[in-house]
């Protein structure tokens, strides 16, 4: 498996595990319809208490295979750099590398841990929101509160689309959004580590390398040094490095060709 399938199948993977949580909330929402403190301040606290409880269990084993993946990746790029390099160095990580390592996961557990919390927050507002539906129907129509639930119930939705917003205002389900920042964060690290390993070798110039080798951007030269003819990865990463492209960097043997 290339290292692209392989940062494809993590991020895959960590979103059909998110899936599971918000999952297990949408059923909580519906169970929420058919309990008997419909509606009281202690059921919507056992309710998000619980919704926190599986939140950190989810977490804890989230973080587990954040740290295996970034280290296979690290590995992965360590090793692919040091044989474009044609060098005996050893494939172990410096500790320079190994502090970026750290900073790359804690990077992505900040990103899962606030999706996580925005998710509970809409189980939370969307319960409340049934409440006072609900309410509001009993009250005005002069029907029992359990009269006004079933016909809540006939007249709306209650499957919970949990989502991100992205900066321009788009939706995105938030499996989705996982996917895309697992992938994302780990297609960056890959290419840092190439970067940095290439960079301690004294090498200021790596190439891209598409698996549509006929794209643009497919063998174009990227300088680590603002002073270049050549653009630095900064400047390209947004275009050709986003999270959905099928590119790497790797060594170039003719730097000026």
């Amino acid at each position: 498996m290339n290292v692209l399938n392989l940062i494809s199948t993590h991020a895959e993977t960590a979103s059909q595990r998110y899936r599971v949580l918000v999952d297990n909330w949408r059923s909580v929402y519906k169970r929420v319809l058919l309990e008997s403190d419909f509606g009281s301040t202690k059921q919507l606290k056992r309710v998000i208490d619980g919704a926190y409880a599986s939140a950190r269990s989810y977490l804890d084993e989230e973080y587990k295979e954040i740290s295996k993946a970034f280290m296979e990746i690290s590995l992965e790029a360590r090793r692919a750099a040091i044989s474009d390099l044609a060098s005996s160095t050893a494939i172990d990580l410096t500790d320079r590398l190994s502090d970026h390592l750290i900073e790359a996961e804690d990077y992505l557990k900040r990103e899962i841990a606030i999706q996580v919390e925005r998710d509970i927050a809409f189980l939370r507002q969307s319960i409340r929101n049934t409440y006072l539906q609900v309410g509001l129907a009993s009250k005005s129509q002069n029907i029992s509160v359990k009269s006004a639930l079933m016909r809540h119930q006939i007249g709306n939705v209650t499957e919970l689309h949990f989502f991100f917003h992205d900066r321009r205002n788009q939706k995105w389900p938030s499996q989705k959004f996982i996917r895309s920042v697992w992938r994302h964060s780990l297609l960056n690290l890959y290419n840092e580590m190439v970067l940095m390993t290439f960079a301690e070798h004294g090498v200021d110039v790596v190439q891209v390398d598409h698996m549509n080798k006929s794209a643009a951007s497919h063998g174009m030269k990227v300088s680590m040094s603002p002073n270049s003819v050549y653009p630095t990865y900064f400047e390209i990463r947004n275009d050709v490095f986003h999270p959905n492209s099928d590119a790497i960097l790797k060594g170039v043997v003719n730097v000026y060709s």
